[in-house]
């Protein structure tokens, strides 16, 4: 039987890519001792998919879940899948160089194909786009009976094409989309500005508004009039800014409210919100958004709102928390200088230095 293994026991690792791995033996590693040990000690956990109206039930039972990278005898994989968070690839354990099968990289970030490839003297390291919204846990009478149950939709992997796919292992995909580089990378665009950025912006104000989840946000006609237009802006700026068929850009648009407010998925707020700073990259999905908009002439009403609610966000729990705390303190301008890098009469900061407050005023109004 063939065999997979996935780095990454949580959302993506756990909750869905079980379920396109139905053919393998699989494998999972995960830093974190007591998910391992209790996932172990209770012969695998549940993964609910929802379709937007129920849930299936898929009992999950890994030939072995671990957080000790040593146990893993790494010649005996067919294919192996990273979904570790964007920041944790370069920390993953030596010994991934030793992995000789096909590697899938779906970190929501394709430059860690080549941190992959340079952290671990790797060669065989490709790009995924995974097409879902996994959540990190489970409705509480889901988790009464496992505590580690998960929910997922039921959603599409892409992944690059691979000559070094052998096709008995191609056979046991049938789901999976296999694509050229460059259709890939059309994928990846609509994933990145017409789903990760309202993703993480109803996360943000569904965090000012008290949400817990995700779906509770999007019941707020308020939150889910500023993701629409979110999405009307970046689907405009698209059209004008890539060749991708505006047909695909504007079906892919439609779905992503209605995915935004499954009540089935329970995805929780602090889950799509972590890691602000990150997604405040000027590269990323909010910073990068607005260039684009502003590039071409887009007036970026509702991005700056959630610009200014990410960066607004207030987790104590969450790592990035610290250095979000220190915006008044530094001073807008400074703030984006210091810890995003921002140069400071860069068009993005001038705009968003010009419209914070006015964006902030029109949040406490509409949100809190």
């Amino acid at each position: 039987m063939a065999s997979a293994l996935i780095v990454g026991g949580g959302a993506i690792g756990r909750g869905f890519l079980p379920w396109v791995l139905q053919g393998f033996e699989i494998d999972i590693f995960d830093s974190s001792a007591a998910l391992a040990d209790g996932i172990t000690s209770r012969g695998g956990f549940t993964s609910f998919m929802s379709d937007g109206e129920r849930l299936i039930q898929n009992r999950i039972k890994p030939r072995k879940f671990t957080s000790n990278f040593q146990e893993l005898l790494l010649s005996q994989y067919d294919i192996a899948f990273i979904s570790v968070g964007p920041r944790n690839v370069v920390n993953l354990p030596r010994e991934m160089g030793k992995l000789r099968c096909p590697i899938f990289s779906l970190e929501n970030d394709p430059a860690t194909v080549d941190l992959l490839k340079n952290a671990h003297g790797l060669e065989a390291v490709y790009f995924g786009v995974p097409d879902v919204i996994t959540s990190s846990t489970a409705s509480q009478e889901n988790l009464e009976r496992d505590p580690f149950a998960i929910h997922t939709e039921n959603g599409v992997l892409y992944l690059q094409q691979s000559l070094n796919i052998s096709p008995s292992v191609l056979g046991l995909l049938p789901e999976i989309k296999w694509l050229p580089l460059d259709r890939l990378n059309e994928e990846w665009d609509a994933k990145l500005y017409i789903h990760n950025t309202p993703h993480c912006i109803a996360a943000y104000l569904g965090h000012m508004a008290g949400c817990t989840y995700l779906h509770e946000a999007l019941s707020k006609p308020y939150i889910k009039r500023v993701i629409e237009g979110v999405i009307a802006e970046l689907l405009c700026a698209l059209k004008l800014t890539t060749p991708h068929d505006h047909r695909f850009l504007e079906s892919y648009g439609v779905k992503e409210v209605r995915r935004f407010s499954n009540s089935l998925l329970f995805d929780p707020i602090s889950r799509v919100a972590r890691e602000p700073l990150r997604k405040l990259n000027p590269s990323g999905r909010l910073m990068g958004a607005l260039r684009i908009l502003l590039s071409c002439g887009v007036t970026p009403t509702f991005l700056m709102a959630g610009i200014t609610a990410a960066l607004r966000y207030s987790d104590l729990n969450d790592k990035d928390s610290a250095q979000l705390r220190e915006l008044d303190v530094f001073g807008l301008r400074s703030f984006l200088n210091y810890h995003l890098g921002m140069e400071n009469n860069s068009i993005e900061t001038q705009f968003v230095v010009k419209h914070f407050d006015d964006a902030e005023r029109f949040l406490r109004r509409n949100i809190l």
